[in-house]
C-alpha cells in the first residue's frame, strides 16, 4: 500500500515550491492530486502531469474515485505527495476515509468572501468550519510555506479569523 508523505493544501498545485522543496524534503517518489474538477478535465490534467519533475508520476483523482481507490488498495506503492487545492476538499476526502493525520496548508488564493489570515493563506466561514471540524477529528493542521519557516499551527490562525 502507498504511504502518505505529505498532503497539502496548495491553491497552485504543483509548481517551484512544491518541486524543489517539499517533493525532496517529504521523500515522495509519487504526486497525487485529489480535485473534482482537474480529474474531470483531460486538458488540464495532462498540464498538471507535464509539471511535474522527471521521474516523478502524477496521478489526478476526484475525491470519489481516491476513495474508491484507497478502499481497494489500488493507490499502488511508493511515497505519496497529496495536493488539493482547497480545505473543503481535504475535508470530504477525510469524511470518504482516506487516513490523514496532517495538513499542510502552504497557500489558499484569495477570492470573493476570503478574508487574508497569514501570509499566502485566506480563509471563508466555510474553510474556518471544516477546519474546525477536522481539527475535532484529531488531526493536526498547521501553515507551512516553505521547509525553512516554522510552521504556524492553524488554531493560532483561527483566533485572528
Amino acid at each position: 500500500m502507498a504511504e502518505i508523505n505529505l498532503v497539502r493544501i496548495d491553491s497552485r498545485l504543483i509548481h517551484g515550491q512544491v518541486i524543489t522543496k517539499w517533493l525532496k524534503k517529504c521523500g515522495a517518489n509519487r504526486i497525487i492530486i485529489i480535485d473534482d474538477d482537474l480529474a474531470a478535465d483531460a486538458f488540464m490534467s495532462e498540464i498538471a502531469i507535464m509539471a511535474a519533475p522527471k521521474g516523478i508520476s502524477v496521478e489526478i483523482y476526484s475525491v470519489d474515485q481516491v476513495a474508491e481507490h484507497y478502499k481497494k488498495d489500488q493507490l499502488g506503492k511508493g511515497k505519496l505527495l497529496i495536493l488539493l487545492k482547497n480545505i473543503p476538499t481535504v475535508y470530504r476526502t477525510i469524511k470518504k476515509g482516506l487516513p490523514i493525520t496532517y495538513i499542510q496548508i502552504g497557500g489558499i488564493a484569495s477570492a470573493p468572501g476570503k478574508k487574508p489570515v497569514f501570509r499566502a493563506v485566506s480563509l471563508d466561514d466555510n474553510d474556518v468550519k471544516c477546519l474546525k471540524d477536522i481539527i475535532q477529528e484529531g488531526i493536526e493542521v498547521a501553515v507551512h510555506i516553505i521547509p525553512e519557516e516554522t510552521k504556524v499551527e492553524i488554531d493560532k490562525i483561527l483566533k485572528k479569523y
